[in-house]
């Protein structure tokens, strides 16, 4: 990779490297406020795990789509 396709490409890479980071980051804070249920309701813990899962998964897919959206939306004006 040329050096000029190097510094175009840096800042969706950092963009990509946030946007793991606070997925990552939300994905540790919901796990450990799971740990201390209040209020169980009698519902599986397996099945709060499993949706858990789920929404943090979710979650990271449409963040990493709209990053990877903005950044190619920013990029035809570069």
């Amino acid at each position: 990779m040329s050096p000029s396709n190097a510094r175009r490409h840096a800042p969706r890479r950092m963009l990509a490297v946030q946007a793991t980071l606070s997925v990552l980051a939300l994905a540790a804070v919901s796990w450990l406020r799971g740990e201390e249920v209040v209020d169980d309701r009698g519902s599986d813990s397996s099945e709060k795990a499993f949706m858990v899962i789920l929404a943090i998964a979710l979650g990271g897919a449409v963040t990493a789509a709209a990053v990877t959206f903005v950044a190619s939306k920013t990029a035809l004006f570069q």
